[in-house]
């Protein structure tokens, strides 16, 4: 076993009783569990982003709209055993009319697949992390049995979560179905102690994998004593926790006797790829065009303006964040600025002025004269007096009631 906490304190939620006297949960229990199951994904504690991710019983794929925006995340696969269910909802994958206007910048692809959690599918190698909420209470026996083999002896990802209900909670949803059970499909329900020995015996039996445990809908405050509405396991592979495995890793080409249908491929439903903006430029041309943004957006700052010699100094500094975040150091930027000769001096990128091919700057302090096809001055009305003149004599960067000093936090 290892501890886990959600990042950020975890998720803010109640429970309370309506005036019906019924059992409320804010947010809906499902959304807790979807929050919650992005929060684990997306928590840096892992040190590792989940490229190719499965979401076992996805049936509407509700969750879907919350994984295929979650950072890093590549390629999901949408499996259920219900076909027409799938089938019924293959819209909520495909894009929206902004996939296509806002282009990502990481590939991703969406598969919906027919097919059991306990089937050795060729389309399941390489996954990074597996989710299966809310659908091993709904698994005949031999299929429950059979499912920890495919996940953790042929799949082997990184990081599984679980989540079943909690059945010590059912004493609040009195009267249940005639079943016994919250769903007329659950084939059982377990107490916390049962999914935690069904949890511990899979990281015996699989000891590259252990495990976590944490419930999702809080109780009533007098309740406490019977847990949460869901309880929640969640399975990572030791070299997630330290840099060692208990056991080598099966190669990829090795299929493991999962059941009848093992070393299948389930079946495509639908695919699709998102698109993508790919960037061609070379790494220095992206210094050189975000350095050249910056710089022009810099001279809509007086501050930065040099009354005495008459040029724009921007401190480097000024760039840094925005050069990391292309993934470029502070050296890589100088050298591109030395080599499309832009002055550098102490810490300072040195501007003129005015840019040579900006010519609403130079409207202020000049004006052309289409006759003469010439530059004359101007800035001077007839009394004498400036005109769009800041305190240095060039050229105001306020004018009228427009502040543009205001536009350096545009971005």
């Amino acid at each position: 076993m290892f501890k886990y906490n959600l990042p950020n304190g975890g998720l803010h939620a109640r429970c309370y009783i309506n005036s019906n006297g019924e059992i409320k949960f804010d947010p809906p229990v499902y959304e807790q569990r979807y929050t919650t199951t992005i929060r684990i994904l997306e928590d840096p504690c892992w040190g590792h982003k989940f490229k190719k991710v499965v979401d076992f019983g996805c049936a509407e794929m509700r969750l879907l709209s919350l994984l295929r925006r979650t950072e890093g995340i590549e390629h999901i696969l949408e499996v259920d055993i219900d076909e027409n269910l799938l089938r019924s909802n293959k819209q909520r994958a495909e894009p929206l009319v902004s996939d296509y206007l806002n282009k990502r910048e990481t590939p991703l692809r969406i598969d919906l697949l027919q097919g059991s959690i306990d089937t050795a599918a060729e389309q399941l190698l390489n996954v990074d992390a597996v989710i299966a909420l809310e659908i091993i209470e709904h698994l005949y026996p031999k299929t429950l049995e059979n499912t920890p083999k495919n996940i953790f002896g042929f799949m082997q990802p990184k990081l599984a979560i679980f989540s079943t209900p909690n059945s010590e909670f059912n004493v609040l949803f009195e009267p249940l179905l005639a079943n016994g059970f919250r769903h007329d499909d659950h084939k059982f329900e377990w107490k916390r102690s049962e999914f935690k020995d069904w949890a511990l015996n899979i990281c015996q039996q699989y000891p590259n994998y252990k495990v976590a445990f944490m419930g999702v809908g809080d109780a009533p405050p007098d309740r406490k004593d019977i847990g949460n509405v869901t309880q929640m396991a969640i399975f990572a592979r030791c070299d997630l926790l330290d840099p060692s495995l208990h056991n080598e890793l099966l190669s990829s080409k090795v299929a493991v006797d999962c059941g009848p249908d093992a070393d299948m491929r389930y079946k495509e439903i639908f695919t699709v790829d998102f698109p993508v903006y790919i960037d061609e430029r070379s790494k220095d041309q992206k210094i050189l065009d975000e350095a050249r943004y910056q710089i022009s957006r810099c001279r809509r700052i007086d501050r930065y303006f040099n009354c005495d010699l008459r040029v724009y100094e921007v401190p480097l500094i000024v760039l840094r964040d925005y050069i990391e975040n292309i993934g470029a150091t502070m050296r890589e930027l100088l050298a591109v600025l030395k080599e499309n000769d832009i002055e550098v001096k102490e810490e300072h990128i040195i501007l003129p002025e005015y840019d040579e091919d900006d010519f609403s700057y130079r409207q202020y302090d000049d004006c052309y004269d289409e006759d003469l096809g010439v530059w004359n001055d101007a800035g001077y009305d007839e009394t004498g007096n400036d005109d769009e003149r800041g305190a240095c004599g060039g050229y105001s960067h306020t004018k009228g009631d427009t502040n543009y000093d205001a536009e350096e936090n545009w971005d």
